[in-house]
């Protein structure tokens, strides 16, 4: 299972994860101060759909970043070594991945207005795009696609993933938050173990080979 396989990769890389999370997080809340100090000179304290606007695009700044993550651990479930410089490795494809994360937000966004569905159905079928970009070199529309092609097949299988992840890494933050510190990695794992089996799998066939056939039972 995707969920096992990410618990297990996850050890022995903690360390690394989280002095870069914990980078990320403070550039987050510096951006985030800052900007709510701008929106409140601009136009004094913000209603609730200004605050939403805001936080989406300030989600979109931050993709850089929050890919950088994801790819410490499609390296580690790649069994490419990971270490706290490699969530910073991949800002060259920064333009990319921004221009990516606005079209999926937009899109995302429209199908929930027009029908909620569509809305779920393309924010689940564009999950791996910003892997695509970093790690298949693509462009923000061919990554899109092609993340929505391959999961679109096996949505609901995803969507399920997805869910039982959230919803078990959301329940551990009962008990002092302290069980994040396995739960955040393994949130991020299990996309990456999922990229990996989606994207991967001919490769990892062909070197490890056909499963082997059992003799026939003799007469």
């Amino acid at each position: 299972m995707v969920m096992d396989e990410s618990w297990r990769l996850i050890k022995g890389m903690k360390a690394s994860f989280w002095g870069a999370a914990i980078v990320i997080g403070l550039i987050y809340l510096a951006v985030s101060m800052m900007g709510g100090i701008i929106l409140v000179l601009i136009g004094g304290a913000p209603n609730a759909i200004v605050k939403q606007v805001f936080n989406s695009f300030l989600g979109v700044l931050m993709t850089p970043f929050m890919m950088g993550l994801q790819m410490m651990c499609v390296r580690r479930a790649l069994g490419a070594p990971v270490s706290f410089a490699t969530a910073f490795s991949y800002f060259p494809k920064a333009g990319t991945a921004m221009v990516a994360s606005l079209l999926v937000m937009l899109l995302s966004y429209l199908g929930i207005v027009l029908l909620i569905i569509p809305g779920i159905y393309l924010a689940v079928a564009y999950t791996l795009t910003t892997t695509l970009i970093c790690d298949r070199e693509l462009g923000a529309w061919d990554a899109m696609e092609t993340s929505r092609a391959a999961i679109t097949h096996k949505w609901w299988r995803v969507f399920g993933l997805m869910i039982v992840v959230g919803l078990l890494t959301a329940v551990s933050m009962i008990g002092l938050l302290i069980p994040l510190i396995w739960t955040i990695p393994w949130l991020f794992m299990s996309t990456a173990v999922l990229y990996r089996r989606v994207f991967y799998a001919a490769q990892i066939a062909a070197v490890v080979g056909p499963p082997p056939v059992a003799p026939a039972a003799s007469v």
